[in-house]
């Protein structure tokens, strides 16, 4: 889990402008369970028909969820997200992370990472990639658990796990709403594809992948 090595902890909050289908979301859903992570989706077909309301939709997710890292996908039916990002955290196109600064932006105080799907960093040094993100492990050593137990974290099935936005009728969200936990996301099938790898059955995802 990449993310516990930028000092995330238990309980901080991710906000995902993944479509539900992508692979990098059912990694990004695992990954928040064992970290203990609570992860809000942001719908990203706004954007598709809308992309200045997808602007405001993306900037009330940050601000009410105080969310601690914005996971992007790079591009994808036509839209480019980053560029749409970019306008609502214009310190994206300025900070450059290779440097080792921690990112900072006061109009989302709260925002420590940002991560995009893309595979390289053409202006887009304010960024992480996602592919960077993703840590070794083996059945002989969890990098992960060690980083858990330095800190006396200990993940429970009635940890939250999943986050709600409520949104008005254009999309936009309007406030947090109902957390449910690791148990819960399981027993009520929240995420399909995420219990169904876990119970070990067979899933068909819908829709296909990213459309240029």
């Amino acid at each position: 889990i990449g993310l516990l090595d930028y000092g995330l902890k238990a309980g901080d909050r991710v906000v995902s402008w993944l479509p539900e289908r992508f692979s990098e979301q059912m990694v990004l859903q695992f990954a928040c369970s064992k970290a203990g992570l609570i992860l809000y989706e942001l719908d990203p077909s706004l954007a598709i028909k809308d992309p200045e309301a997808a602007k405001v939709a993306l900037r009330k997710a940050l601000t009410i969820t105080k969310a601690n890292v914005l996971v992007s996908q790079e591009a994808g039916d036509d839209v480019n997200y980053v560029r749409l990002a970019h306008a609502v955290i214009p310190e994206l196109e300025i900070q450059d992370m290779g440097n080792g600064i921690p990112f900072l932006t006061p109009r989302f105080p709260h925002l420590r990472i940002c991560i995009q799907t893309g595979f390289d960093d053409e202006e887009k040094h304010g960024w992480f990639r996602y592919h960077h993100m993703l840590t070794p492990g083996s059945d002989d050593w969890d990098s992960y658990q060690e980083q858990l137990d330095e800190t006396g974290t200990v993940i429970t099935a009635d940890m939250p796990l999943k986050g709600t936005l409520e949104v008005d009728a254009q999309g936009i969200p309007t406030a947090v709403g109902k957390s449910f936990s690791n148990k819960d996301v399981l027993e009520q099938n929240l995420w399909p594809t995420y219990c169904k790898i876990l119970q070990k059955e067979f899933h068909e995802v819908e829709g296909v992948g990213v459309v240029f």
